[in-house]
């Protein structure tokens, strides 16, 4: 029996690296990996960077896009189904783990055309659309939220978690700072509405004469914008376009203020930090808000919706908690025991099970 599973899918890093988790688990498990991914996708650099192998197919996207991109993308679909035929046949996996992201049907479905056992990860605490169309024929669904597995009903769905890298986990409970550490997190590609929200606020704050030692992830486009506002509102921050090991930033907070996708709501949950989360409104069907509220409900976090985070709010929001260091305390306790640890294990175990292996 092959041991080699295919992992598909990609697009965005919310995709790729929990994928990226999964298969450095099956290598220390004895399986080799295979992605399939979309050509235009980060996969055809994260991916490579890693030493996959790695198939491409021509695929598009088609959620949320203009008529005709849609119909495009519909009559690509086949050929891109095609392209992950001919891989999985000569490839002859196990088993076939769908990621999400525009790669992640053609592969399960192929998969599941082959006879080949097939798992999907939804990383959200609300599936998204493709997920909810292919469960019903998956052989497993791994849901990174508690809260996704009510979404399934009647269907084989499990609470393994969403894989993140183990630094995070090692993270120590947070010191009390004085003055408090702030962590402003835009995504690897930087958040425009956090950027530009986020400098004004904490002006605010600065004259009501509360001044958090800030570090500020803007992503590369944005970064020297970004130093030039904090400069014209002379408020001192260290802005970086990126971080290469986020959880040294998040051992240093006190509190985080981030986006709330699956990956960054799972390495808060891991590291244990308070959050004030602000969900990007236009997330394919909203459901950044669907998990920062998950995170909310467990204690973990604040949650303030893009109309209502004016700089104004957002200062006197930060200000509330930052006055309460025994409730970003008791915050953090709470985001910690929304984590579960050894996601990537849990996951490339049903793998291996659904595959027929040992």
């Amino acid at each position: 029996m092959s041991r080699m599973v295919v992992i598909a899918g990609g697009g965005t890093g919310g995709h790729i690296f929990p994928g990226l988790a999964v298969a450095e688990q099956l290598q220390t498990m004895g399986v080799s990996v295979h992605w399939l991914g979309a050509r235009r996708g980060l996969e055809a650099e994260l991916v490579g960077q890693r030493g996959l192998p790695l198939t491409l197919v021509e695929i598009e996207g088609i959620h949320a896009r203009e008529p005709a991109a849609v119909v495009r993308a519909l009559f690509a679909l086949p050929s891109a189904i095609g392209g992950a035929l001919r891989a999985l046949l000569r490839l002859r996996p196990m088993s076939v783990l769908g990621v999400g992201g525009y790669a992640s049907a053609a592969g399960v479905l192929g998969g599941g055309m082959l006879g080949i056992p097939w798992v999907l990860q939804e990383q959200n605490a609300i599936p998204g659309w493709t997920n909810r169309l292919l469960a019903p024929w998956a052989d497993l669904i791994c849901c990174g939220f508690a809260d996704a597995v009510a979404e399934f009903p009647s269907l084989d769905a499990e609470w393994t978690g969403n894989p993140v890298r183990s630094q995070f986990f090692d993270t120590e409970e947070p010191a009390v700072h004085e003055p408090p550490h702030l962590l402003i997190l835009g995504g690897s590609q930087g958040s425009l509405f956090i950027n530009r929200v986020l400098p004004r606020a904490l002006a605010e704050l600065a004259r009501a004469g509360i001044r958090p030692k800030v570090l500020h992830q803007a992503g590369v486009r944005w970064a020297e914008v970004v130093r030039t506002a904090y400069a014209d509102l002379h408020f001192e921050a260290e802005v970086r376009a990126f971080l290469a090991e986020p959880w040294t930033a998040f051992a240093d907070a006190d509190l985080i203020v981030a986006r709330s996708g699956a990956l960054t709501v799972a390495e808060l949950a891991a590291a244990g930090r308070a959050a004030l989360l602000i969900p990007f409104a236009a997330a394919a069907g909203n459901h950044q808000e669907h998990n920062a509220r998950s995170l909310a409900r467990a204690g973990g976090a604040v949650v303030l919706l893009e109309r209502d985070a004016t700089p104004a709010r957002v200062a006197a929001v930060l200000g509330g908690l930052i006055a309460e260091p025994g409730r970003l305390g008791a915050m953090a306790e709470s985001t910690r025991s929304f984590a579960l640890p050894d996601a990537a294990r849990r996951i490339a175990e049903r793998l291996v099970s659904v595959g027929g292996g040992t």
